[in-house]
């Protein structure tokens, strides 16, 4: 992984603390990490500071995960976004993906595969081209 991603921001919006922690360690070392727990808690972040790309579950307690990405995409700001969940079902994931995620991830997530997607969605143009 190339060291000029270091000044990347990466918002995990994660209600459980094991895989948010999980995710801080896996990308703690070359992005500048935020967390959130709740939906409102992200968008707060969003507003107040430069995020490049935000890792989020879809199961969060206060509102979906679906309807905090409609509420980013809302504010304009160009915000990748990789998706997260426990519990696959093709209509949220192609609700995410319409949406404009990148990507969807299925839990529990392999450390390799999330470093790629996330590798990839900061530095390919279009990411949902690349393989």
């Amino acid at each position: 992984m190339a060291e000029t991603l270091s000044d990347q921001n990466i918002l995990i919006v994660e209600d459980q603390e094991g895989p948010r922690r999980a995710l801080m360690m896996i990308l703690g070392s070359f992005y500048r990490i935020h967390t959130a727990e709740t939906a409102s808690a992200a968008l707060k972040i969003i507003v107040e500071s430069p995020i490049d790309l935000m890792l989020m579950d879809v199961g969060l307690p206060d509102y979906s995960g679906i309807e905090l990405l409609r509420r980013v995409r809302a504010t304009g700001r160009d915000i990748k976004v990789i998706v997260m969940t426990g519990g696959a079902s093709i209509e949220s994931a192609e609700e995410v993906l319409r949406l404009g995620a990148v990507a969807y991830l299925l839990k529990p997530f392999n450390f390799q595969e999330v470093l790629t997607l996330v590798e990839n969605a900061l530095t390919v143009k279009d990411p949902k081209l690349a393989s």
